[in-house]
C-alpha cells in the first residue's frame, strides 16, 4: 500500500513550523482529525518493515528448512495484520458525517426478476441483518411485505435448461431523522379548489372536484 500525502497530512507530518502559512487554529484542527490516522500509519509502516525483514530472513536462511517454515508463518501472520491497518486507515481518513453515530433505516425491495428476485431480497436482508448481530447492534424489522411466495425456498443459479436468469433488488440506507414538532398554522396553507368545465351534469360547474393543498 502506497501511502499519498495529501496537503493536510503534510502539514501534521512535517509539523507547524516548516509550514508558516498555517494558521495555529488550523494546524491543531487538522492534527485533531488526523491524529489516529498517524498512529495507524505509524503501525503500518512498523508492521511493513517487519515484513521486509521476514522476507529477508527467508531468503538468508535458504537452507534451514526449519527457520524458513518459522518465518513464513510470521509472515502470513505479519501480512494478515498488514491488510487489517490498511482497512482501519482507509476508513479513518473517509470524511465524517454528523450522521454517523445516528440509528439507520435499511429498506431492501425487490426489483426485476419476479420470484427470483424477492428470494434474493430476502437473502440480502438476511445478510445485513446477520451482520448487525455479529457487530453487535440492535436490529429491529419495522415493516415486512408479504409476497405470493409459499415459504423460503432455495432456487438454483440455473434452470435445467441452462439459462442463467438475473435479478436485481434496491438497498436504500438512510440516517433516522431527529424527532420534531411541526407546528401548522392555517395563515401558512395555500388552498387551491378546481370546477370541471365543459359541458356536464346538473352539478358540474358549481361544485368544487378537486382540492390542491400546499
Amino acid at each position: 500500500m502506497s501511502l499519498v500525502k495529501n496537503e493536510k497530512f503534510y502539514y501534521v507530518e512535517r509539523g507547524f513550523l516548516s509550514q508558516p502559512e498555517i494558521s495555529p487554529s488550523e494546524y491543531a484542527r487538522a492534527n485533531k482529525e488526523l491524529s489516529g490516522s498517524l498512529h495507524l500509519i505509524t503501525q503500518l509502516r512498523a508492521k511493513q518493515k517487519e515484513i521486509d525483514g521476514l522476507k529477508s530472513l527467508v531468503v538468508e536462511c535458504s537452507g534451514d528448512k526449519d527457520m524458513i517454515n518459522m518465518a513464513t508463518e510470521e509472515m502470513r501472520q505479519a501480512i494478515e495484520e498488514e491488510r487489517r491497518l490498511q482497512h482501519l486507515l482507509l476508513k479513518s481518513l473517509l470524511p465524517k458525517d454528523g450522521a454517523d453515530e445516528r440509528n439507520c433505516i435499511l429498506e431492501v425491495r425487490a426489483g426485476t426478476g419476479g420470484e427470483k428476485a424477492s428470494l434474493f431480497a430476502m437473502d440480502i436482508f438476511k445478510m445485513y441483518e446477520k451482520y448487525a448481530h455479529k457487530n453487535g447492534w440492535k436490529f429491529e424489522v419495522v415493516d415486512i411485505a408479504q409476497s405470493d411466495l409459499k415459504g423460503y425456498k432455495r432456487v438454483p443459479v440455473t434452470e435445467k435448461s441452462g439459462r442463467v436468469h438475473s435479478s436485481a433488488v434496491s438497498v436504500a440506507i438512510l440516517p433516522q431523522a431527529d424527532e420534531v414538532d411541526v407546528q401548522l398554522k392555517n395563515e401558512d396553507l395555500k388552498i387551491d379548489t378546481y370546477r370541471s368545465s365543459g359541458s356536464g351534469g346538473q352539478h358540474a360547474n358549481t361544485t368544487n372536484s378537486a382540492v390542491r393543498t400546499s
